[in-house]
């Protein structure tokens, strides 16, 4: 038996193992989703594949126009990478394939890695509601 790579384009979102959602903080710039690339695997994201992002404070409304800042991060946290920045409006729709966010350029996410989601809000977003969904290919080493 031997290592095969393995490529499968998949969906990561809030229930993915390894996904940390935490409150956006009032008034600053603050992080709501983070994910570790798993060890021995790469995820790629393809022009098409699509980026999604809901969130909620307590009373149910966030502004459309919040900026939100999705980025990668190396696994030392000293170099940052922006792929994709806009307002709140442009991330919001999972439905609608007219309306989601969609890549334009290819991004490759090495592992070890960090994908993280930024929002500057007015308001404390509540975790328990943040919902997200990034689709991507997902590339890793198995045993057969």
């Amino acid at each position: 038996m031997g290592k095969r790579v393995v490529k499968e384009n998949i969906q990561i979102n809030q229930n993915t193992t390894g996904v940390t959602i935490t409150a956006a903080v009032a008034a600053t710039k603050s992080e709501v989703v983070s994910y570790t690339v798993p060890s021995n695997s790469e995820l790629i994201l393809n022009p098409g594949d699509f980026l999604a992002l809901y969130l909620a404070d307590a009373g149910g409304v966030i502004d459309d126009l919040r900026p939100v800042q999705w980025f990668l991060q190396d696994p030392q946290g000293r170099r940052t990478r922006a792929i994709a920045e806009g307002e709140y409006s442009q991330f919001k729709e999972f439905q609608s394939s007219l309306l989601k966010y969609y890549m334009k350029g290819r991004i490759v996410i090495p592992a070890n890695f960090l994908l993280k989601i930024h929002v500057t809000n007015d308001l404390v977003t509540v975790a328990a509601t943040t919902r997200f969904a990034m689709s991507c290919d997902n590339i890793y080493e198995t045993l057969d």
